[in-house]
């Protein structure tokens, strides 16, 4: 285990470029640079970020370069420090390129809106360097939890989803129920997962998003194919449409198409305010799915298949 010794700097010219905050105008999240560390707005609503040089010779060194810079703030003066002043960093670890920060108690009394640009903003900076695999973070030595009081754990960037193509800045959060497939394929268990979304994607994107990224829990088992596309999901009067590509007519996966169906079926009306959900794809419901499976009338929940 390597503990990283953390400074804590004075906000002055100097510090800010040791840090290694480079000179240049902000930019929105939407632009993003290689390398960059993120700061707030102006109205400390959303991430903004500026262009950072990372003169690390290893990863350790470059961790340390990165907070050091988020902690000094950004140089431009529309922008405003992602910590709070009373917030500060009391160490950091890293062990097997997992990366745990340490705060002190004052981190538990920011709002909660900024609280999640907080980690998003320090976990997308700390992806950044090669070799990280995921950042944790603990108030006094204790991790960090969630609303239902779970431990959030290790983060990276897609803990904080985006909807691709649109300028994103802000996030909600949601504690929400997934289904993936059991060993035998046929039947259903359930994932609960505390999730960071853009705040301008529905959450019913975002919940088909986590399926066809895969589950978590060991013996918990993908029924999405990764390299299905979602062409929109919509939300309307009780049901959701939910539209994807031609690639989830295929269904490659080793598991029934039923459980594949009602995984999306399960945790959009489990978790969203709807009753059914209807499917097509690239925008055509009259097709059949694997096995002669209809999509052509929407689906309800069948908490049925569902195992423990």
């Amino acid at each position: 285990m390597r503990r990283i010794s953390l400074i804590i700097l004075y906000l002055t010219m100097a510090i800010f470029l040791l840090a290694g905050c480079a000179s240049g105008a902000g930019s929105s999240v939407g632009d993003e640079a290689e390398n960059v560390v993120y700061c707030l707005d102006d109205e400390e609503e959303s991430l903004e970020f500026e262009p950072y040089t990372d003169d690390g010779q290893n990863m350790e060194e470059s961790i340390d370069g990165y907070l050091k810079a988020i902690i000094a703030g950004p140089k431009e003066a529309k922008h405003k420090r992602l910590l709070t002043e009373n917030v500060t960093v009391q160490g950091c670890e890293v062990v097997n390129g997992n990366v745990t920060i340490d705060f002190s108690k004052e981190y538990h009394e920011m709002e909660k809106p900024r609280e999640v640009l907080v980690r998003a903003g320090i976990v997308r900076s700390l992806m950044k360097v090669p070799h990280v695999k995921g950042v944790m973070f603990t108030v006094n030595g204790k991790p960090i939890t969630d609303s239902k009081g779970q431990e959030i754990g290790a983060m990276t960037s897609d803990t904080f989803i985006e909807n691709a193509g649109r300028q994103i800045n802000t996030y909600s959060h949601a504690s929400i129920n997934l289904y993936y497939a059991s060993e035998d394929g046929k039947h259903l268990k359930r994932e609960s997962r505390a999730i960071y979304y853009s705040s301008s994607m529905p959450l019913e994107w975002a919940i088909v998003e986590r399926l066809i990224d895969g589950p978590k829990v060991r013996g918990n088992h993908p029924t999405v194919p990764p390299n299905v596309q979602i062409v929109s999901v919509t939300n309307s009067d009780g049901i959701c449409y939910v539209n994807l590509d031609s690639s989830f007519q295929a269904n490659v996966l080793t598991v029934s198409p039923e459980a594949t169906i009602y995984s999306i079926v399960n945790s959009l009306v489990e978790d969203c305010n709807v009753q059914s959900v209807q499917f097509s794809v690239n925008g055509e419901s009259d097709v059949e799915f694997a096995n002669g499976l209809s999509l052509k009338q929407p689906f309800t929940a069948d908490m049925s298949l569902v195992v423990d």
